[in-house]
């Protein structure tokens, strides 16, 4: 494993002075986290710090200290001489900003664990090994000597919770409950945490979620579970995309089930679109199901978006999904 870039990342904090942050698109709590504790850790610096991401702060994450930062545009004439990439390959179709941005900073960072992503920037720390960007960031922050503050320690506990289900799945590692510890030690609040990020919900999540439900459809004997939320769904109980958060997980949770997908109507900046969440068990490699449509995540979690009839989307990743079951796949390493 290739040793953590911690001096090229130093030196580049030292060289530049304005900072453009960005995560991926529909950004969960180990982008949002980890980008605002950055954030802060540059200011203190006496930098300057922009993150931005143009679908805002799902409702889950709003708990996270000062989520109000969190731009969906750059402020007028904000010019970087440093663009950082955080939680996705840094490509325009997984980061959720404008990319002109970041192509036009004269130094690019990338931190990530998907073991989609390839080295495209300046400075390209990837290492799949690792549970959560939260924990990149909180290692960098510790070997830079950065003093972490209780709002950040709350946003970084926020991230090390989100993408390792608070430390039920198998990616909570010694290293990320230790972590953990040290940043209760700092004042993060574990308890909050676990409510907000999975299991407090609006009663128009909890309608969507219970539409979902009533749309079940199962193959492969039950290993394959799915279901579809169309635009007429969401407009029912008069909610966007955001309210269809962790739906998936329920889906996950049938006993039998190996691969859950909840396929969403939805629309953004060029029209229709149907947004794709997988889930599954790790040999299954959610990721590499969802790169053959273009997206990309994790061996349990990932996603991806197709465009044409929502239909026509469903009916094709269904297809595949039910081959998927039935083929080997690439062991995940570590």
């Amino acid at each position: 494993m290739t040793a953590p870039p911690f001096e090229a990342i130093a030196a580049a904090f030292e060289r530049f002075q304005k900072f453009y942050i960005s995560t991926h698109v529909g950004p969960d709590g180990d982008a949002i986290g980890p980008a605002l504790a950055l954030k802060w850790a540059l200011e203190a610096r006496g930098k300057t710090a922009v993150y931005v991401s143009r679908d805002g702060v799902p409702p889950s994450s709003r708990f996270l200290p000062r989520q109000n930062e969190v731009l969906k545009a750059p402020p007028e004439e904000f010019r970087a001489d440093c663009a950082i990439v955080l939680d996705c390959d840094g490509t325009p179709e997984r980061v959720s900003s404008a990319y002109e941005p970041i192509n036009s900073a004269p130094f690019k960072i990338l931190i990530d664990h998907h073991r989609t992503s390839k080295p495209t920037f300046d400075i390209n720390w990837i290492d799949p090994n690792q549970p959560a960007t939260a924990l990149m960031v909180y290692q960098l922050l510790e070997e830079l000597k950065f003093e972490i503050t209780a709002d950040m320690a709350q946003c970084l506990l926020g991230g090390l919770s989100c993408d390792t289900g608070h430390f039920r799945f198998s990616n909570a590692t010694p290293a990320a409950l230790h972590a953990a510890a040290h940043l209760v030690e700092l004042g993060a609040q574990p308890d909050v945490v676990a409510f907000k990020l999975f299991d407090e919900r609006s009663l128009a999540s909890t309608q969507l979620l219970g539409l979902a439900l009533s749309h079940l459809n199962t193959a492969n004997g039950g290993q394959l579970v799915y279901t579809t939320l169309s635009s007429q769904d969401f407009a029912s109980v008069g909610t966007g995309d955001e309210s269809s958060e962790n739906i998936v997980n329920f889906l996950r949770n049938i006993k039998g089930a190996r691969l859950a997908i909840v396929f969403r109507e939805r629309r953004d900046d060029t029209g229709p679109v149907t947004r794709i969440s997988v889930r599954a068990v790790p040999e299954l490699r959610a990721d590499l199901f969802c790169d053959e449509f273009g997206g990309g995540g994790h061996a349990a979690a990932a996603g991806c978006k197709q465009r044409g009839p929502f239909n026509d989307a469903v009916r094709r990743v269904v297809e595949r999904a039910v081959e998927w079951l039935d083929e080997e796949h690439e062991a995940v390493e570590g």
